[in-house]
Parts: structure tokens; C-alpha cells; sequence
């Protein structure tokens, strides 16, 4: 028998869920992005479920979509009075009854909110950190790479190359940074990354879908010469043989942040089509359908490496996540570390929310202890941060 077994409060059920919109706008002057665009803020809808014990558990929902906000609603009225059990069941019978809907979308992202909440919740309700009940820890610490370097509004060298050396003075051992906006442009800043971080630090890439194939060949051929560790999205997600053409490049390819379900990544994975999976919890299905893909990413030996752009919730799901992956296939000696992409954009959801961060040894993330996902909310912050008030 489970040593879980004999434990009253795992038969709680769903009593409460409540959708709260939280933003950080940003002056015109600081707002920042990719090559598809600027951002005027960063945003999120994150969920409070409240179980039959009193037991609280969050969750957060990508970006700041009314839309997500009112599914989040409509979904959590069928989870109220439900047993609090937390799996991807659930959103395997939510897609089976929705397929008008397709797997992917709004839908989904408020699926992968209230997914982790769940999970939050179950897990405060047994005491245990999430990983523990995935069959975690598998390690007791996360390596990092800064994700910075973005698109602004005047995209000025000067200020991108003392953007980086910030996140190179702090240590940290790899960086991405965001390309796609021609080829010139695209080869000066990535040299400039590789002189700022050095010849040993890892170095990503990200297109974020902005070329087609041909232009990103071209790209590839111009930004190889730097030595990457990936190149993340040069083409738009749906584009299979546009990523199939670019295999000849010799750069392996990273894909997933706006990919659904198990469903989006089956025929990436499986074709490899990519090196590298990369869902987020916010809005792929919650760390519920996050771990299949890390399973399938598992079965056809691809690497996983989750993209995370959210808020504090976000990123504690991410870690809890990553400490039940195994490092497959390696055993005593694993080539490069299971990354976690740290955000360096000016984001409050992410610094503030949480009544302490998560700890940190360096540059590396240490895996919680503490029950759920290992995070506070401050209260206070909440209320500062919400934009329906």
C-alpha cells in the first residue's frame, strides 16, 4: 500500500477555483521583445484553488487574454466539487469532449493553469514538494542560462552588448538571445554574444518564427561560425518541412514554446525534426501533459529544455518539473546540463509575487523541499499586481 494511502486529507475535493488577471506595464521607452514584436507589458492570468481542507494551491495561465480568464472560469465550474486528483486524465477527457476545439489554443492554456494549481494543491495536501510524486528528485539543483539580449525599440549595439555582459559578470554558463531580424543583424549580434560570454559559455539563438526556410538557412550559414547550442524556432511553428530543410544546416534545432499537448509535439519529436522539446507549463497542459512530452521526448532521445517566460508560478512549476526528469541517457557523465531559462527582462510577476524567490547557489536553482510547488504568493503583491482593480 502507498504510504500516501492512509492520509485523510488526499480525498479532498475542489471547493473554490478563482481566475485573477495580473499585469506589469511598461513605458514605451522600456518595452521589449523579439522579432515579431515588442511587448507592452508582461501579463498572466493565474488561479487560486481552494480544496474542501482550506488547502490552497496556484497556478498560472500564459499571457493576459480576457479570454483565457473566462475560460479559466467556465473550466473550473466543471472542477468544483470534483476529488482534488491531479493527471493528465483530465485533459485528456477535456479534449475528448472539446475536439470541435482542436488541441491546442485558449482552451488549453486555461487547461494548463488549473492543472497546476491542482498539483499545487494535492501536493500541499500531502505535504510533499510536486516532484516527490512524479517520482523526483532526480537532481537537487538546475543549471540556468540567461535568456536576454531582446529586440528594443531602437535595438542599439551599445545598449544590447552591456545587457549581456550583465548577465556574463553575474556567471552565468550560457545565454540566449533574440535574432530574426535579417542576416547582417543576426551575425553581429550573435558574434557579440559569443565575445561578451566567451568561447566556453553555451550560446542559443531564438528566430521566435519570424523567417521563413530560405531565410533562415541563410541566417544559419552566416551565425554557425559562433558555435550554438540551438537554434530556437527560425520557422513558424507549423512549418514541418521548413525545420526538415534546415536539418542541413548542422545547428541542431529547438522548438515547443507555442506548441499544445502531446498531440503538437508528437510528429516534432518522433520526425526528428528537432533537438531540442520545449513546452511551457502555462500553456502546453499544465506539468500534467509537460511530463508526457518529457516522456516522449525521453522514447526518441531528444533533449528537453522547457521555455519559461512567465511569472514566479510559472518558473516554480518549471523546477518542480524539471527535478522528476531523468538525465536519459546519460549516467555519471552528462555532456551538457538539463537547462532552465532564466528571464532577464524587466518582469514583476516574476520578481515580486512570491513572498521569497526561489533559492539559488549561484546561478544554479535549488530544488525546493517545501510541500507544492515551493513558493508563497505575497498577498500584497497580488493586490498590487492585479488589473482588475
Amino acid at each position: 500500500m502507498s504510504e500516501f494511502a492512509s492520509e485523510p486529507r488526499a480525498q479532498s475535493t475542489i471547493a473554490r477555483i478563482e481566475s485573477i488577471p495580473v499585469a506589469d506595464p511598461l513605458d514605451v521607452a522600456d518595452r521589449y521583445g523579439s522579432s515579431r514584436g515588442l511587448v507592452p507589458g508582461r501579463a498572466a492570468v493565474l488561479v487560486r484553488l481552494e480544496t474542501s481542507d482550506g488547502v490552497v494551491g496556484w497556478g498560472e495561465a500564459w499571457g493576459g487574454s480576457p479570454a483565457a480568464r473566462t475560460l479559466v472560469d467556465e473550466l473550473g465550474e466543471r472542477l468544483v466539487g470534483t476529488p482534488l486528483r491531479p493527471s493528465s486524465n483530465w485533459l485528456t477527457g477535456l479534449l475528448q469532449q472539446s475536439y470541435h476545439y482542436s488541441s491546442s489554443g485558449l482552451h488549453v492554456v486555461a487547461a494548463s493553469a488549473l492543472d497546476i494549481a491542482m498539483w499545487d494543491a494535492f501536493a500541499r495536501t500531502l505535504s510533499r514538494p510536486v516532484h516527490e510524486l512524479m517520482g523526483g528528485p532526480t537532481r537537487d539543483r538546475i543549471s540556468t542560462y540567461a535568456s536576454t539580449g531582446y529586440v528594443t525599440i531602437d535595438n542599439d549595439l551599445g545598449r544590447f552588448r552591456s545587457v549581456l555582459q550583465e548577465s556574463a559578470d553575474e556567471g552565468y554558463p550560457g545565454v540566449k538571445i533574440k535574432i530574426g531580424l535579417g542576416v547582417a543583424s543576426d551575425e553581429e549580434r550573435t558574434r557579440i554574444a559569443r565575445e561578451t560570454f566567451g568561447p566556453g559559455a553555451a550560446l542559443f539563438v531564438d528566430f521566435n518564427g519570424n523567417y521563413t526556410a530560405d531565410q533562415a538557412i541563410r541566417s544559419l550559414e552566416a551565425v554557425r561560425v559562433h558555435g550554438l547550442g540551438w537554434a530556437e524556432e527560425p520557422v513558424t511553428p507549423d512549418d514541418h518541412e521548413g525545420l526538415r530543410l534546415l536539418r542541413r544546416s548542422g545547428v541542431p534545432l529547438a522548438a515547443g514554446e507555442a506548441v499544445y499537448t502531446r498531440f503538437g509535439f508528437r510528429d516534432l519529436i518522433a520526425g526528428r525534426l528537432i533537438d531540442v522539446a520545449q513546452p511551457d507549463v502555462t500553456k502546453c497542459g499544465g506539468i500534467s501533459e509537460a511530463r508526457v512530452i518529457a516522456h516522449l521526448a525521453q522514447t526518441w532521445n531528444v533533449r528537453f529544455s522547457p521555455h519559461v517566460w512567465g511569472g514566479a508560478i510559472s518558473q516554480a512549476a518549471t523546477v518542480q518539473l524539471l527535478a522528476g526528469v531523468p538525465t536519459y541517457p546519460h549516467t555519471d557523465h552528462q555532456p551538457e546540463p538539463l537547462w532552465f531559462e532564466m528571464d532577464r527582462g524587466t518582469n514583476a510577476l516574476r520578481d515580486e509575487l512570491a513572498a521569497e524567490p526561489l533559492g539559488r547557489d549561484g546561478t544554479d536553482l535549488l530544488v525546493p523541499r517545501t510541500p507544492g510547488l515551493g513558493i508563497e504568493i505575497d498577498e500584497k503583491a497580488l493586490a498590487r499586481l492585479r488589473s482588475d482593480r
